[in-house]
């Protein structure tokens, strides 16, 4: 089968030219014949060409479809390269830059590449526009002749000494990670390895990239592109030869998270975090900053894996949805579906999508198990208390509700503290106002609120509201997850110097800023972090007040005593998130702090 007259109207692509990085999703055919699958997928990667997704228009400015017997330009033959087909598509796209308006003028320009190689059943394909979450919903539908790759057979066809590992959770240095790994808590995301082939004169060796996760392997930048195709065709045979293979190689890491076979055995979600993979494009990052900023409170099944999840914003349940691992195209994906009629289907059915398209949740079960966005592992459970918790007292305070309902940033900042406002952030002021404080809200913000003391502690706060205000509620682990995630990824901004310069330049006009319970301007609050010294300490606390001490003290009572329940689950995952961000903050400053409610 061919496509008549798919590429009548385009230039040639001239392979010569190329010099693509060598970091290729890898597929098996499923149907009988190989050749014509092949055909599916260039329809696919040509409709995917004409979609310009967040931009304004795509034009497809070249393409190259070479088949048995073809003779590339200055690459010599198809069948010499050790390969069957090789399709290449390329394509510019258009649109606003994201500083301007829409009719500024201004106009960004980019231009993309899909190369898509085949050896046999086997297709190697790379591209800069047909991103992980398109080819993850095209091999779904029912008619997609392809699957990915299994990550068990990718693992552990590229082996070799590890120089960087992956895990499900985070991205940890070597010893680290062998800790980790040893406790048998986390699964492997990705692996960086020395790789040694046995055959001598291959040209793919070294350090490579090996991303079950996504089905990836990657290499560095290939030129000329004949190389390309020499070691994306090595990558190819390699991968055919283990998958022939009558027995799957030991694991590489044998104490890592078990992958679980019987799924009939993985029962009772107790929560979910958003993970983002260490190779994640641009559109997953911003679909995984989408789900972490949403209601996600999970309900599961104490006989299944199915679970119920109430998803929303703002405190305002949207939907519920029904998500169930199950296996698929050769690995294991989330099905995710609505349970009724969404109350706000515009919110409810955007989660949704995100969570659907992404595989960016791990789902964790009172079973021991978790679901790591492609496969089902066992991990075992163990809980080391967090030792910078306090629990303070909220009463007279809204604590579903971060901050006052204003609307824009400097109302919000007008606002805090002021005619009734009972937010979490007039807690802040209560509770830190007495010395030096400044609240930072809004885009690009350092943290929700700087504090400084007079002996030049500075404390970055960051608030995040509660998912229910019940006193009856339960341990959770997802209303911390965005609040820690904003504090890890900007610690690198409170470096005194630079944290003033920004602030000397403030992004509103009157920023909202406190001195011994009285307001005054930023611009003293800057005066006075200007006078810290090198030897000052710098903090970190996460103010979230869903965490009630009578809950965490009876789920600590239970554990110690090896009662197991959804909270002692749910404390054991809370205990690890905290341990992985304090070791990120304390590698630049001194510690990190959490306070939940009494």
């Amino acid at each position: 089968m061919t496509l008549p007259n798919a590429d009548a109207a385009l230039p040639k692509l001239r392979l010569t030219d190329l010099k693509p990085y060598l970091s290729v999703i890898l597929l098996e055919c499923t149907a009988d014949d190989p050749q014509q699958a092949f055909e599916q997928l260039h329809r696919f990667l040509r409709e995917a060409a004409g979609d310009p997704g967040a931009g304004d228009n795509a034009r497809l400015l070249a393409a190259v479809d070479l088949r048995p017997g073809d003779l590339g330009d200055e690459v010599g033959s198809v069948d010499e390269l050790g390969v069957e087909q090789i399709l290449g598509i390329a394509r510019e796209v258009t649109g606003t830059p994201g500083w301007a308006e829409p009719d500024a003028g201004f106009v960004d320009v980019t231009n993309q590449l899909s190369v898509a190689v085949r050896r046999r059943r086997l297709v190697a394909v790379y591209s800069t526009f047909a991103g992980d979450t398109r080819i993850s919903r095209w091999l779904r539908q029912e008619a997609t002749p392809f699957r990915f790759v299994p990550s068990d057979r990718l693992t552990e066809t590229f082996r070799g000494d590890g120089k960087m590992l992956w895990l499900r959770g985070g991205q940890r240095r070597p010893a680290d990670a062998d800790a980790a790994l040893e406790d048998g808590q986390y699964a492997l995301s990705a692996a960086k390895v020395a790789y040694l082939p046995d055959d001598e004169s291959a040209l793919l060796r070294d350090l490579i990239t090996v991303s079950p996760g996504s089905f990836r392997v990657s290499w560095k930048r290939t030129s000329p592109f004949a190389m390309f195709l020499a070691a994306v065709g090595e990558v190819l045979r390699t991968v055919e030869l283990a998958l022939s293979a009558e027995e799957v190689p030991a694991p590489r890491t044998a104490e890592a998270a078990v992958p679980q076979v019987d799924l009939g055995q993985v029962r009772g979600a107790y929560d979910v975090l958003v993970q983002v993979p260490a190779d994640a494009d641009e559109e997953r990052a911003e679909r995984a900053e989408l789900i972490r900023s949403a209601i996600l409170d999970v309900r599961g099944d104490s006989g299944s894996a199915q679970a119920f999840v109430d998803v929303g914003r703002q405190g305002a349940v949207a939907g519920t949805l029904v998500v169930k691992p199950v296996e698929d195209a050769g690995t294991v994906r989330l099905d995710v579906r609505f349970s009724g009629v969404p109350a706000t289907e515009g919110i409810a059915r955007e989660v949704k999508e995100a969570i659907a398209d992404d595989n960016l949740l791990t789902v964790y079960y009172e079973s021991g198990h978790l679901f790591d966005g492609h496969q089902v592992v066992r991990r075992e459970l163990d809980s080391t208390p967090y030792p910078n918790l306090a629990f303070e007292d909220f009463s007279g305070f809204a604590v579903m509700k971060a901050k006052p309902a204003t609307g824009e940033d400097q109302a919000v900042h007008h606002a805090i503290a002021t005619h009734g406002d009972d937010s979490l952030y007039a807690w802040v002021v209560r509770r830190f106002g007495g010395e030096w404080l400044l609240c930072d809200d809004g885009a690009g913000e350092v943290a929700d609120f700087l504090h400084l003391t007079d002996d030049g502690t500075l404390t970055a706060i960051h608030v995040s509201a509660a998912h229910s205000a019940g006193r009856g509620r339960r341990i959770a682990v997802t209303p911390f997850a965005q609040v820690v995630s904003r504090a890890v990824d900007n610690i690198r901004l409170l470096d005194t110097e630079s944290l003033a310069e920004r602030l000397s330049a403030p992004r509103i006009a009157t920023p909202a800023a406190w001195h011994a319970g009285n307001r005054i301007t930023s611009a003293e609050f800057v005066h006075q972090l200007k006078a810290r010294v090198a030897t000052d300490r710098t903090r970190v606390v996460l103010v979230q007040p869903h965490l009630l001490r009578a809950s965490h003290d009876l789920a600590r009572a239970d554990f110690a005593a090896g009662r197991s329940s959804r909270d002692v689950c749910s404390l054991t995952l809370l205990d690890e998130v905290l341990h992985h961000a304090r070791r990120t903050v304390t590698a630049l400053w001194d510690d990190l702090f959490v306070i939940g409610s009494e």
